[in-house]
């Protein structure tokens, strides 16, 4: 809001303002205007520029600037500074009588009630906006980022010995912006200075002793060639230039901060850095390079170990487990780490000045929120390779191994048992799903919580459920659709109709459990809670029988 604004509403009140400023507000030169920005903007360019922008004009109206507005179209002005009940713009979003846009449905109710107050706030349009632009305008194309590399200038002869400088197209850049500021090149160095610069620029490491004294005496014209080339073919260069893409990546050893009993630390985040470094070495092609570090596990033709080169999607931030923000994490480090673009502002609006629509972005988002993510062995033969490993450090790690899987398989174990033994309040859970939101902490704070991801799994497991007329739930999914005002006379039909069902359409149990009516779906839930109790305490008895008599026993099927 105006400044002014906001000083005569302290004042004098409201009715004062639409007295001392009746025509539209435009923002001071550099005046930050949140509102127009945030909320008026997007709306202006996303729902109604389509249709009434610089190329197309329905009913005569354009919304893409402020004079636009005023002049309106064939039915008049489009809004009304300071009175939005007389604006036709606001009417239209408000769909009342015969106006109603956009046409293909109505805008979100806090947008309606952000044009509005934005036209009885006066219509503020900042100074330096002028005229609205779709990331799909022309000037938007034109976007300097997005031209081609011009050509290499041809320097013109000048006299002073530089012509000769220059050896690669890009020399021709620098010398250019050399003499545009009156400067000229630096003689050309020794061979001493020139072998240690270009060891420091390729490893990192000062050259030895022995090899600038051998490119010292070398005098074959080719001799530079060749000090690159060793350079190059030195396991020092991967070490060295991956150390820059490991900064594009966000690598890091640990996840930053995290919650409850997650692991801080990425165990196996060295298994990236290492396949980087060895890309280099090895010269992989850049496409290659990029390709698997985005898909590998989707390419046939990888090599061992190649999995790891997906730790650049993986290696990010947590944001304590959301996953819209890690999602939002891989995005950027895609766009911004491949094509040096950052589409993170797309997030909640198009980009002002270069073509990134929202639905860009939401297009990868839904990408990334197709995959999963899991722990992946490495294609790796720990036996094959145990030969050249120190044979305590093989013995060491199976027993950890087994200690390890000993311990996952004794907490998942309890872990299960304690969920069977609350599969009543799960289900309850079912008919309040609202307290159990889909992107939350998935934390357990008490020990009698329930665990949203469980009840989040026991949601997905009911709808496939009723998809395959699942013969244990069929009574579940029967009562369910029932309204609770009506519930108990309703119930009587359904009743009826489970009744005559066959056997393989319902289990026998549950069609035995709702031999009488329920009277609410409270009840529904509590026969499921008690048959479900009574076949896992049968169930508990027959594993402690069997493991009495040392016998192997198998669990019965989920259905009978």
């Amino acid at each position: 809001m105006h400044v002014l604004t906001t000083l005569c509403r302290t004042l004098f009140g409201s009715i004062t303002v639409v007295m001392l400023l009746p025509g539209p507000l435009v923002c001071a030169a550099g005046e930050p205007n949140d509102v127009f920005e945030r909320k008026i903007r997007p709306v202006l360019v996303e729902q109604c520029s389509g249709c009434h922008g610089a190329e197309k004009q329905n009913g005569g109206l354009r919304v893409d600037s402020l004079a636009a507005l005023l002049k309106g179209g064939d039915t008049g002005p489009a809004i009304v500074p300071g009175r939005s009940a007389q604006s036709l713009l606001v009417q239209a979003v408000q769909r009342t009588e015969d106006l109603a846009m956009p046409p293909e449905g109505p805008l979100q109710s806090e947008q309606v009630a952000a044009l509005r107050r934005w036209v009885d706030d006066g219509a503020s349009w900042p100074a330096n906006v002028g005229t609205l632009k779709s990331v799909s305008d022309q000037s938007a194309k034109q976007h300097w980022a997005f031209q081609p590399v011009r050509k290499p200038p041809v320097p013109k002869t000048s006299g002073d010995g530089a012509d000769e400088w220059g050896q690669t197209p890009i020399d021709a850049f620098v010398l250019q912006a050399l003499r545009s500021n009156s400067l000229r090149p630096s003689v050309r160095a020794d061979r001493r200075t020139l072998l240690r610069r270009a060891s420091y620029a390729v490893t990192g490491l000062a050259p030895s002793p022995e090899a600038v004294a051998d490119f010292v005496s070398d005098h074959r014209p080719d001799a530079w060639k060749f000090a690159v080339d060793r350079l190059l073919a030195s396991e020092h260069y991967g070490e060295h230039w991956a150390r820059y893409w490991l900064d594009v990546a966000r690598y890091a050893d640990t996840k930053g901060y995290v919650y409850a009993r997650e692991e801080r630390f990425w165990v196996h985040g060295w298994t990236y850095r290492d396949w980087v470094i060895q890309a280099l070495n090895s010269d992989l092609p850049y496409n290659r390079f990029l390709q698997l570090q985005l898909a590998a596990d989707q390419v046939g033709d990888r090599q061992p170990g190649d999995l790891a080169a997906m730790g650049f999607l993986t290696l990010g931030r947590r944001f304590l487990g959301l996953p819209h923000d890690i999602i939002d994490d891989r995005i950027d480090v895609v766009c911004r780490g491949t094509m040096g673009l950052t589409v993170s502002c797309a997030r909640c609006h198009d980009h002002k000045y270069d073509p990134i629509p929202t639905t860009d972005y939401y297009a990868l988002y839904g990408v990334f929120d197709s995959c999963g993510e899991r722990l992946e062995p490495l294609d790796v033969d720990l036996a094959a390779s145990s030969k050249t490993i120190d044979a305590a450090f093989v013995d060491g790690l199976a027993e950890r191994q087994k200690k390890l899987t000993d311990s996952r398989t004794k907490q998942c174990d309890a872990a299960s048992s304690q969920i069977r033994a609350r599969v009543g309040e799960y289900l309850m859970a079912q008919t309040e799903l609202h307290k159990y939101p889909q992107a939350g902490f998935d934390q357990v704070i008490v020990d009698a919580d329930l665990h949203p991801r469980i009840v989040s799994r026991w949601q997905v497991w009911l709808y496939n459920a009723a998809r395959r007329r699942d013969p244990v739930f069929r009574a579940w999914h029967a009562y369910k659709p029932l309204t609770e005002e009506s519930f108990a006379q309703t119930a009587v039909a359904v009743t009826r109709e489970l009744a005559d069902l066959p056997a393989d359409q319902i289990n026998p149990l549950v069609a035995s459990a709702f031999g009488n009516s329920p009277k609410s779906f409270l009840d529904v839930v509590e026969v499921y809670r008690q048959l479900l109790t009574e076949v896992e305490s049968q169930w508990m008895a027959v594993l402690k029988s069997a493991a009495a008599r040392q016998q192997p026993v198998s669990n019965p099927s989920a259905t009978r």
